[in-house]
């Protein structure tokens, strides 16, 4: 369990082989996900941090990745292993997402909401960057991971300075003001789940300081224990 701050991030940037590693691979260069990483030192920090052992052949038999999009890393986390991937994509265009299927082989896609996907079992399943503010549903998302997996890992996103933000609902005029998660309200989600969290440290998710993001979000990633 780990909190990311700029001296983890400079230290990590000493190698950077998030971003070696997406150089020599093709395709990549037309994916939104695959920008976001390049551009943004933290993304490609936080993005070793959970799929460092599944970037090469051998480990990990098989991963289910929810809401990670496509990069030029997407053909060395298939390679050598089943990869699922449950994401609308929403982000990619219908040509970036071919491209993408073709140069990383066979692979599952459900471009689905994850909570209606009934799914075999996995070794690894990783959520990155995707709770609990995208999708503020952490602890329904972590009851219907565990059953389905070794490990569960995740990078979670608070804001313990308020941040809300407006939204408009699909198909109808009602508009909603949504609080972005703090601290304590992420803390509350995994708090009947920390017998399982490695290194279970729920100071974590207290204080406001060293954030590596312009916007002064936090950031933790951690492994929880599934039920396989």
């Amino acid at each position: 369990m780990k909190r990311i701050n700029p001296v983890l991030l400079e230290t990590y940037l000493q190698t950077d082989p998030v971003s070696r590693l997406a150089e020599s691979a093709q395709p990549g260069a037309m994916m939104t996900s695959q920008r976001w990483l390049e551009e943004t030192p933290a993304k490609r920090f936080i993005y070793y941090e959970l799929y460092a052992d599944c970037l090469s052949p051998g480990g990990t038999a098989s991963l289910l990745d929810v809401g990670g999009g496509l990069t030029a890393l997407t053909p060395l986390l298939a390679k050598g292993r089943r990869y699922g991937l449950i994401d609308p994509l929403f982000h990619e265009t219908p040509e970036g997402i071919a491209a993408m299927r073709q140069a990383a082989g066979e692979f599952e896609h459900l471009d689905s909401d994850w909570h209606g996907v009934r799914t075999g079992d996995w070794d690894l399943i990783v959520a990155n960057d995707l709770f609990p503010n995208v999708d503020q549903r952490l602890a329904l998302f972590l009851e219907w991971a565990l059953p389905k997996a070794r490990e569960v890992r995740l990078s979670l996103t608070f804001h313990n300075t308020p941040r809300w933000f407006t939204l408009q609902r699909a198909g109808l005029e009602e508009r909603l003001t949504m609080l972005a998660f703090d601290g304590a309200r992420t803390l509350a989600a995994l708090e009947p789940f920390a017998a399982r969290i490695a290194g279970w440290q729920p100071q974590l998710f207290s204080g406001n300081d060293g954030s590596v993001f312009a916007n002064g979000r936090q950031i933790v990633t951690l492994s929880v224990q599934g039920d396989r």
